[in-house]
């Protein structure tokens, strides 16, 4: 599909539906962050409201007037659905002005399209009833994508009307090869890149584009390593900090989990590290130090705890447990 990357699978679901023009009025594509939801989503929708797609294709063409406003972002029968700027939660007065958009005939194609992302965080209760009722009698023509990185987060009722569809995290060719032919990165550069990714294409692609944002991932991940030496206080004190509010620990979760994979490959004798240079030599030194069993163990309570911030677990106290539970290595040269 247009301007898909990898998740071929995925696309050829699709892809399916579009040649035989068997749409479904709900899918859920699901995946980590990054991985090209939103891209897919949008490469379907353009698809579905192309004037120039002959039936059997799945193609949009790009070019005809409604491929044209997609991608300018004024489509009348494309809406991407989010809470207002100054708002956490889809309010009910969108979805249910949702609900007036899809009763209506679409205004230049034989579809009606709405897109919500993050569905999985930016749903209360009310809301996610409300959606609900247009998920149980969705008007004709009308499709609704809805993206999630946490299905199970949804109401049962909610995944039960709609065609699940997962995405996984892209290869590291897969992102370097992207980088270097449609946003012309240097090969050095998109292999680095692609190496600090964690599968997730468009982190890659905001870190080349915002290089600030590489910056500071780098400094992250000069602290998170040097915790391993820390002493307790100081372990504590980070945790603090890095574990103020939900999104800070996300993201310090996010970039501790990529390292310490390559901690836990090193520890097993492999060579395929993500982490390049002074951390990938300090993730092979760690893992020689600790062994496959303490490695593995701190792997997994790194993921239970980002698993734990879904269910609204203090931020500061799920790093502080980590920073308690971080085996300790210590420096070289430094005293015994």
């Amino acid at each position: 599909m247009r301007g898909v990357v990898g998740n071929a699978q995925a696309q050829a679901v699709l892809e399916r539906a579009l040649a035989t023009e068997q749409m479904r009025h709900a899918y859920l594509l699901h995946g980590p962050e990054g991985v090209g939801k939103r891209t897919l989503a949008l490469a379907f929708a353009q698809a579905a409201l192309c004037l120039r797609r002959r039936p059997g294709e799945s193609e949009a063409c790009g070019e005809c007037a409604s491929c044209h406003k997609l991608l300018h972002g004024n489509h009348p029968d494309l809406a991407i659905i989010e809470p207002e700027d100054d708002k956490r939660w889809l309010s009910v007065k969108l979805l249910r002005e949702m609900q007036h958009l899809a009763s209506l005939a679409p205004t230049e194609s034989a579809h009606r399209i709405f897109i919500i992302p993050d569905v999985d965080n930016d749903l209360q209760e009310a809301t996610a009833n409300t959606l609900l009722k247009t998920l149980e009698e969705p008007p004709e023509g009308v499709i609704i994508l809805l993206l999630a990185v946490e299905p199970d987060a949804l109401l049962p009722t909610i995944l039960s009307r709609c065609q699940l569809i997962g995405l996984r995290p892209l290869t590291t060719e897969e992102i370097s090869q992207a980088l270097r032919e449609r946003w012309s990165v240097a090969p050095d550069a998109a292999e680095q890149l692609a190496g600090l990714a964690n599968g997730r294409l468009g982190w890659a692609i905001r870190a080349h584009e915002h290089p600030d944002e590489q910056a500071q991932r780098e400094q992250l991940l000069e602290r998170l390593i040097a915790l391993v030496a820390a002493p307790t206080d100081e372990r504590m004190r980070s945790a603090a900090t890095l574990g103020a509010d939900n999104g800070a620990a996300r993201a310090t979760l996010d970039q501790w989990i990529s390292w310490w994979r390559d901690v836990m490959l090193a520890a097993n004798g492999a060579h395929a590290l993500r982490s390049t240079d002074a951390a990938r030599r300090e993730a092979e030194r760690v893992g020689a130090a600790i062994g496959p069993e303490r490695a593995h163990a701190f792997l997994d309570a790194l993921l239970a705890a980002l698993a734990s911030l879904d269910i609204n677990a203090n931020p500061r106290l799920t790093l502080e447990n980590l920073a308690l539970a971080l085996p300790r290595v210590r420096q070289v040269g430094a005293r015994r």
